[in-house]
């Protein structure tokens, strides 16, 4: 029973669209894969229940095989650190409760895809971080940055403090959030790629708006963008070894 980790180098980066793109992908590779999203803040309250908008993105693209609490049980009404929005709400966050919630989607499926929230440091608990969380679950990363000035910094930090730990990167995802590129824009991928020759750089293409909502098209652009390389980086890792 094995999983992978979506992780980015901040919030708003494209995270659930590649979750999103490839759950539907990989399920339509055969495998019972479900995504999830264990915490979400920033969440509406519509008709007395906190929605979780991630969540039901991820949901549907999973075929809607999981309830909505088992997709998204952790949510919290702030747009902040999963740690300070549960404070908000004279509540507490463990990540150990987070872990077992995750073991548990793993029991009846090949895949579990979670979707973290923020970046790697973003605290969890008072002294715990979403990448403590990664080293409980024992999973591989993907990262997910956008394609903008800064980006460089971002990646390689989050790259080091994965390598650090030990924790496998399976691939560097650069999400293109506009239509056009600015200056800074058209050589971030080919930078990168020399930087960290040992790690995948994927390049994920614009999302026009009116496919966003649908993970069958995000999953036909990666298929046709990234598919194979990225399905042989998947075959390839720890993921499947040991008999899994």
């Amino acid at each position: 029973m094995k999983g992978i980790f979506i992780t980015g180098t901040d919030t708003g980066v494209g995270k659930s669209l590649f979750t999103a793109g490839l759950t539907s992908l990989l399920r339509k590779n055969g495998l019972n894969c479900v995504a999830i999203k264990p915490v979400e803040t920033g969440c509406k309250m519509k008709q007395g229940e906190l929605v979780p908008e991630d969540g039901i993105f991820l949901r549907n693209a999973s075929g809607k095989i999981l309830d909505l609490d088992d997709t998204t049980p952790f949510r919290f009404s702030m747009p902040a650190a999963p740690y300070r929005a549960a404070a908000m709400q004279d509540s507490r966050l463990r990540l150990s409760d987070i872990v077992e919630h995750v073991r548990a989607i793993q029991n009846n499926h090949d895949l579990v895809i979670v979707e973290g929230a923020g970046g790697l440091l973003v605290p969890i608990e008072e002294k715990r971080t979403m990448v403590d969380l990664i080293i409980e679950l024992g999973f591989p990363v993907f990262l997910v940055a956008r394609t903008s000035l800064g980006t460089i910094n971002h990646t390689l930090l989050s790259l080091e403090a994965l390598e650090g730990r030990n924790i496998e990167a399976l691939g560097v995802i650069l999400s293109k959030l506009r239509v056009e590129e600015g200056p800074e824009e058209v050589y971030i991928a080919a930078d990168i790629k020399k930087m960290v020759k040992e790690t995948p750089v994927f390049e994920l293409p614009f999302i026009p708006e009116s496919e966003k909502n649908n993970p069958n098209k995000i999953s036909e652009l990666i298929q046709k963008m990234l598919g194979r390389v990225l399905l042989e980086k998947i075959a390839r890792s720890n993921l499947f070894k040991n008999g899994n």
